[in-house]
């Protein structure tokens, strides 16, 4: 890569969420274990407390990485990766993308991807994301961008336009679906799990899975006959209150009128269509729970206390090991000349044949030393690719909205919103003026 170490800069480097976790996974790949990191974030105190536990953790696994704390934009100088775990506004400004939304019988479960609460995120992350782009080509021109951030299909395009390297949103949520697999058909590893996926983030779809010589969506089909998706996929009984779990019954539902298997994440799934999400009663029908913002605000505050805890005393061993995420194996494949083929938000250049090109799709892609192939999917079944559909438009509707400046096009985008269907014009218009009146102070676009 032209010098002798690798430099790699995180941006949102003090996130007590991502930064530990994923840090200890690029000093668990070999390949990394002697890179420069430089934690990028505008609250550099958060960044020095991660610093300080990543320093304790690469001293205990004997690598020689180096971490640096900063919130300086030319730290990026020189760097051949950046992955981006930003929020602009924090917890502080969901608060009014799930609040404000409720006023108008919208009730979201995450809020950070469809729907006005995904609209008004997109928004005020835009021009941060500009910004941030635009200093990546100044000071690490052709640097790989490696986007944790949601929503994941419009601020992936936001950097892809902008970028003059490699850009790939990264998200997990095959991972679920993978995971619940291969526990329902005991097996050892994935390695043996086989599925064809396409879609948008957290709204992809899988029309052929294979466990070991299983064909999974057949067999699911015949044990539902007598059983519910929970059952059949002999999941245990959902904890009360768990914000992450549910009884798989949106996924069910869905599943049953298609005959192709979703996203079985229910909480993310559910926020694209409007039936699920704009009734209290269907919220409890469907066993759908939504994540308040004190949730977030108390996992934050925990996770900041036991990275306090693991710096003045022992680090377990649940966290020397890797995590299900991807990007240090892509990282490393990407710099060794290597192939790796996992799931990656790009844009569409045919990949799936029966949605608009440029428009950011989520499909397995191959990754080696040129950087992000989309591997072919074909053409998505007539049912799922009506759900997807507007969201084929509304998606790219409002960036380009936020780059031509236009205020009128990001509300015309959100009338269009399958989740805004029950209002009426007027009201769509004053759901979108109090969002952007609620982050004006991120937003320069309008």
């Amino acid at each position: 890569m032209g010098t002798d170490r690798l430099k790699i800069v995180l941006v949102g480097g003090g996130s007590v969420s991502w930064t530990p976790r994923i840090g200890a996974d690029l000093l668990l790949t070999p390949a990394l274990a002697h890179a420069q990191y430089i934690l990028l974030d505008i609250n550099q105190r958060a960044s020095d407390l991660t610093k300080a536990y990543l320093d304790k953790l690469a001293r205990e696994l004997q690598v020689d990485a180096t971490f640096v704390s900063t919130n300086r934009r030319d730290a990026l100088a020189g760097a051949q990766y950046v992955l981006i775990t930003i929020a602009t506004g924090g917890d502080d400004a969901h608060e009014y993308d799930l609040s404000i939304p409720e006023r108008f019988s919208i009730y979201h479960t995450v809020g950070d991807t469809s729907g006005p609460g995904g609209w008004a995120r997109l928004i005020r992350n835009f021009d941060v994301f500009v910004s941030l782009a635009n200093d990546i080509n100044r000071y690490a021109p052709g640097a790989v961008v490696l986007n944790y951030t949601n929503p994941m299909t419009a601020l992936t395009e936001v950097l892809a336009r902008v970028c003059h390297g490699p850009v790939v949103g990264l998200c997990h949520a095959l991972f679920e679906n993978l995971e619940l697999i291969k526990k329902c058909y005991a097996l050892e590893s994935e390695a043996r799990i086989a599925v064809k996926y396409a879609g948008l983030n957290h709204f992809f779809w899988t029309t052929e899975a294979k466990a070991g010589s299983v064909d999974v969506i057949a067999d699911l089909a015949r044990r539902l006959k007598t059983r519910s998706l929970a059952e059949a996929l002999q999941l245990p009984p959902p904890e009360a209150k768990n914000v992450f779990d549910s009884p798989r019954r949106v996924a069910e539902e869905l599943f049953r009128r298609t005959g192709v298997l979703p996203y079985l994440g229910d909480r993310h799934t559910c926020e694209f269509f409007p039936y699920y999400i704009t009734s209290k009663s269907n919220l409890s029908r469907y066993g759908l729970i939504r994540t308040p913002n004190r949730h977030r605000r108390r996992r934050h505050r925990e996770e900041g206390q036991k990275l306090v805890a693991m710096i003045q005393g022992k680090i377990p061993a649940e966290y020397k090991q890797r995590t299900r995420e991807t990007a240090a194996d892509i990282i490393a494949a990407h710099c060794q000349g290597q192939v790796f083929i996992d799931v990656g938000n790009l844009p569409n250049i045919g990949q799936i044949s029966n949605l608009p090109h440029g428009l950011v799709v989520e499909t397995a892609v191959r990754v080696d030393r040129n950087g992000f192939s989309p591997l072919a999917f074909g053409a998505l079944p007539p049912i799922v690719h009506g759900f997807i559909e507007p969201y084929a438009h509304v998606f790219p509707m409002v960036v380009e909205a936020c780059f031509k400046r236009d205020k009128k096009l990001a509300l015309q985008a959100l009338r269009l919103d399958p989740v805004c269907s029950h209002l009426n014009g007027a009201q769509v218009s004053e759901l979108g003026e109090r969002l952007l009146g609620a982050h004006k102070r991120f937003i320069k676009a309008f």
